[in-house]
């Protein structure tokens, strides 16, 4: 199944290429849409009607990640989740990925930047220690089997929702907690390595304004470069 949270502009419509591209790929599979409150909501439809989308228009105010728990909690018995922004592009099929656990498309130390508001919490809300060694969970964008998000649930990890996008970034912190905590190295889980190095002069990536062509199969766009809505 596959799972995007959508913050929809009809000016920049990410998500019909990548729908288009999953449709391609897997033509089979289910692919979930959750309306993250966009004001031009006329694009569900289309959806449904041109690709055969399940959409969810819920107002959700909570980010990503209060998308991906919606999603997993109404259907929390599919084998595999892949869990998307809606600025991405699928390239080739991802069956593969299934093999595994768990993959994340990139990472980073969780302990730069100072984003870890969530962190008292956690360690008084979970039986959980949040440390601000290790590794980041970037978007947060990840591809799991059921047991993964499971765990997670068991964890505690969906007390902890964004509202606005600092929150966002506590929480790709936190799910590199609650992930390391499950004894997965994110680093060796991740497709791409680590994003920070991928943004340097020498990175891949390259510095700003970063170019994120040569991700493959899956490629996630700085959406906000262009799209001044998303900052």
């Amino acid at each position: 199944m596959f799972v995007i949270a959508c913050k929809f502009n009809p000016v920049f419509p990410f998500i019909f290429e990548l729908v288009a591209g999953i449709r391609l790929f897997h033509p089979d599979e289910k692919i979930v849409v959750v309306d993250s409150d966009s004001d031009d909501k006329s694009y569900l439809g289309i959806l449904r009607e041109k690709h055969g989308v399940i959409t969810e228009d819920i107002a959700n105010k909570n980010w990503m990640i209060g998308a991906y728990w919606y999603v997993y909690k109404k259907c929390p018995d599919e084998d595999f989740y892949y869990f998307m922004h809606d600025s991405m592009k699928v390239k080739a099929n991802l069956d593969y990925l299934r093999e595994k656990d768990l993959t994340l498309l990139m990472t980073f130390e969780r302990g730069i930047g100072g984003y870890n508001g969530w962190a008292e919490a956690i360690n008084n809300e979970t039986d959980y220690d949040y440390t601000k060694s290790g590794q980041g969970c970037y978007g947060p964008i990840f591809f799991c089997k059921n047991k993964v998000m499971k765990k997670m649930l068991d964890m505690g990890a969906d007390k902890f929702m964004p509202v606005t996008k600092q929150d966002s970034h506590y929480g790709e912190r936190a799910y590199g907690v609650f992930l390391e905590a499950q004894g997965y190295d994110l680093l060796e889980c991740s497709l791409y390595g680590d994003v920070l190095e991928e943004e340097k002069p020498t990175g891949r990536s390259g510095k700003y304004p970063h170019n994120t062509s040569w991700q493959y199969p899956v490629e996630k766009l700085y959406a906000s470069l262009v799209d001044k809505k998303r900052l």
